[in-house]
């Protein structure tokens, strides 16, 4: 593995659980069946929490840097 492919791994490793760590948060203040869904299967209540613009504005940057590290390690491995 590369350099930069290592070090874009642990960056989208920790912002990925930084991620799902604000999903998680958003999705118990929501609702506890929206929280145990966040647990058993993150996507889904991510996909619900973007629906709202409030919400949107803190998960967005966070979900497009993941993907933008993650294309990165896919390109250089």
């Amino acid at each position: 593995m590369q350099p930069v492919a290592a070090v874009s791994l642990v960056f989208t490793l920790v912002v990925g659980a930084i991620l799902w760590i604000q999903v998680l948060r958003m999705s118990f203040a929501a609702s506890s069946g929206l929280g145990v869904l966040a647990i058993l299967c993150p996507p889904i209540p991510l996909v619900l929490l973007l629906a709202d613009h409030r919400r949107r504005r803190t998960l967005l940057p966070l979900l497009l840097l993941v993907a933008g590290l993650s294309s990165i390690v896919a390109l250089n491995s």
